[in-house]
């Protein structure tokens, strides 16, 4: 029974110290999803049709838009993990969307939008 309980208390100090048994720290950061490539896609309303061609430099991304109105043309955005901010330089356009592989979902507008990769990242890039 001891020799049980022993191993319990072990077990469970291993767990909570910080670098033991696979823990991460929490200044560690995944790195940022690719997104370089042609994104298609629209609102689920079907009111707006999308394209975005993107190009990724670590976690920077430039590239155009067509298809959201008054923000249609240069964007520039910046990535962390999944998770990519998007800007217009002539409007208020704000975007935040998460990237899953090659799925990209947001809000233009209020309206949620769905995006999908044309080809693969390694092709969109060349």
């Amino acid at each position: 029974m001891v020799k049980r309980l022993t191993l319990l208390l072990l077990g469970s100090l291993i767990l909570t110290l910080p670098g033991c048994a696979g823990s991460k720290s929490p200044s560690a950061s995944a790195a940022p999803a690719d997104v370089s490539g042609t994104w298609m896609g629209g609102t689920v309303t079907g009111t707006r049709a999308i394209t975005m061609q993107l190009r990724q430099t670590g976690s920077n991304v430039t590239g155009t838009l067509a298809g959201a109105g008054a923000a249609d043309g240069p964007i520039t955005g910046v990535i962390g993990g999944d998770t990519m901010q998007l800007s217009a330089e002539r409007t208020a356009f704000a975007p935040r969307v998460v990237v899953r592989g090659d799925l990209m979902r947001g809000e233009l507008d209020g309206v949620p939008m769905d995006l999908v990769r044309l080809g693969s990242p390694a092709q969109s890039s060349r």
